[in-house]
């Protein structure tokens, strides 16, 4: 059910979207990126504040599994992933400089399902590489998720 991902055989914690950390998105305090991940599930009010209240962790992922899922949610999931990942680094800067020390190596997974080991993976070095971009290397990386990223959604747009 997730934790932190291995970037050249290390163990990095600012990784895992259970970690307590606050951060910001359209003046809503999240406290790690599995809550608002959680948060962007639902479709009503009182949802929402259930789980924003519920925690960061596992508490968070288990709020999240008590609410009526946004009839989109397959097609916009991975996006969500991104934006409150990617607020969770631009916000927190002991968290983005360990990330943006990982080097170049890729962000590996293995504690959650398939799907989510792949992109959570993909999703942290689109984010490394768009903080970073010192190279072309960083560039291109970022399209690339990012147009990989692009197609699972229309692909599951309903």
């Amino acid at each position: 059910m997730g934790g932190p991902a291995d970037i050249n055989g290390e163990r990095h914690p600012e990784t895992d979207n259970f970690l307590p950390c606050k951060f910001v998105i359209d003046g809503i305090t999240y406290t790690s990126a599995e809550n608002y991940f959680q948060c962007a599930k639902t479709t009503n009010e009182t949802d929402h504040n259930m789980v924003l209240n519920s925690g960061s962790g596992c508490s968070a992922w288990a709020a999240g599994q008590r609410i009526r899922i946004r009839s989109d949610w397959e097609s916009v999931k991975v996006d969500e992933m991104y934006k409150g990942n990617l607020a969770k680094f631009q916000q927190n800067e002991d968290l983005r400089n360990a990330l943006l020390s990982s080097a170049n190596g890729s962000i590996r997974f293995t504690g959650s399902t398939s799907f989510w080991n792949h992109w959570n993976g993909l999703i942290l070095e689109r984010i490394r590489a768009e903080l970073r971009q010192n190279s072309e290397d960083d560039v291109r990386r970022a399209v690339e998720i990012h147009d990989m990223m692009d197609k699972y959604a229309k692909q599951n747009k309903k």
